[in-house]
């Protein structure tokens, strides 16, 4: 997630919501006491490069970016940006 950004004031997406749901379906807020786990990353990881058309880098794959639905979304949107804007 982007330094100096809450989590709390994150404004996540409804269509982001929509991909994660489906393979996360209980997912509101915490993603890690869901029990989530490296493997259970894969299909919602896919699903999120699929439907943003950003690739994770492996720096980004770690407890913080998957912590809360805020902060993987934060993480997707900073990927996001740059293709954007063209600097990708």
């Amino acid at each position: 997630m982007p330094r100096g950004t809450s989590v709390a004031t994150v404004k996540v997406p409804d269509s982001f919501k929509g991909v994660l749901l489906v393979h996360l379906p209980y997912a509101e807020g915490e993603l890690l006491s869901l029990g989530l786990d490296s493997m259970g990353v894969v299909q919602p990881l896919a699903a999120l490069e699929d439907h943003s058309y950003v690739d994770f880098p492996d720096e980004a794959l770690n407890e913080e970016t998957f912590a809360t639905v805020g902060s993987l979304w934060s993480t997707v949107a900073a990927l996001v940006e740059p293709v954007e804007s063209g600097e990708a």
